[in-house]
């Protein structure tokens, strides 16, 4: 592979003027310049076109596309990624930030560890201001399969992409957590422990807005890729989270049938993941 290999960034909006033009500066900041962003607009109906042409006119990396009709977050990221030319693959939201060296340390990442075929980073939550709430470090695979933990920062080989195919459109809500399962079926990310990313918390987001639509759409996800699972080990976690699920639901039996599959999948390994749910409580 080339030594500057091409990184393509998919970033959809749809009406998201507010925060956009910050989130393409945080790619232009990026030390690793040879990137190309693919801005894809879902039918927006406020100035986001107007700030997509600026930027358009004013570098040659940038290029974009136009829904005619709103399709939603899972269908804006299959038109960006349809024509994506890089040798590695990721995709940034509207209103979120790369810090400077993120593109430049997963690049370097996968270079090293050839066994890696994504990587994933820490990351902090900002506030509308841009001030930092916390800070919040990534699991190690094979967690991620099971406890729905957002990744907005990583970098996919191509192969990845082209094996893994595309976004499921009739899973809005729950397209990334549903990838992801998709991907570590048959592929090996690892996760990075630099904080490379700065995800954005306000009152139009998606996790916002739809808060609790997302809990219910990552649980049927989860439902249906949990017979493929492959270890007994992820299998458990999967039960206990569909268990913890239920708690946030107040349906208590439910929770019990769940822990119970849980310790049937794997005993000890359920039973030091209750103990820690209960200390982190």
């Amino acid at each position: 592979m080339n030594e500057s290999p091409l990184v393509s960034i998919v970033l959809p909006t749809y009406n998201g003027a507010r925060y956009l033009a910050q989130s393409i500066q945080s790619c232009l900041n990026q030390t690793y310049q040879h990137w190309e962003l693919i801005l894809v607009d879902d039918a927006s109906t406020d100035h986001t076109s107007q700030v997509i042409a600026d930027h358009v006119a004013r570098d040659s990396r940038i290029w974009s596309v136009r829904h005619d009709t709103n399709r939603k977050l899972p269908a804006a990221l299959n038109t960006g990624f349809a024509i994506a030319k890089g040798d590695y693959l990721t995709w940034t939201s509207d209103d979120n930030l790369y810090r400077p060296n993120a593109l430049a340390e997963m690049v370097a990442f996968l270079f090293q560890h050839t066994e890696a075929d994504a990587v994933y980073t820490d990351y902090s939550e900002i506030d509308e201001t841009g001030e930092i709430i916390r800070t919040i470090g990534v699991p190690n695979p094979p967690e991620l399969a099971y406890r729905a933990f957002h990744i907005p920062c990583f970098l996919f080989r191509r192969q990845v992409y082209e094996t893994t195919g595309s976004y499921d459109e009739d899973l809005f809500l729950a397209e990334d957590y549903d990838y992801w399962l998709r991907v570590i079926a048959r592929f090996h990310p690892q996760a990075l422990h630099q904080n490379l990313y700065l995800y954005r918390r306000h009152n139009a987001s998606l996790t916002k807005q739809f808060g609790t639509d997302v809990a219910a759409a990552r649980e049927r996800t989860l439902r249906r890729h949990l017979p493929h699972l492959q270890s007994g080990a992820t299998r458990a976690g999967a039960w206990l989270y569909l268990a913890e699920l239920a708690v946030q639901r107040r349906d208590f039996w439910q929770a019990l049938r769940h822990w119970f599959q849980a310790l049937k999948q794997a005993p000890l390994l359920a039973i030091s993941l209750i103990r820690r749910s209960k200390n982190h409580a």
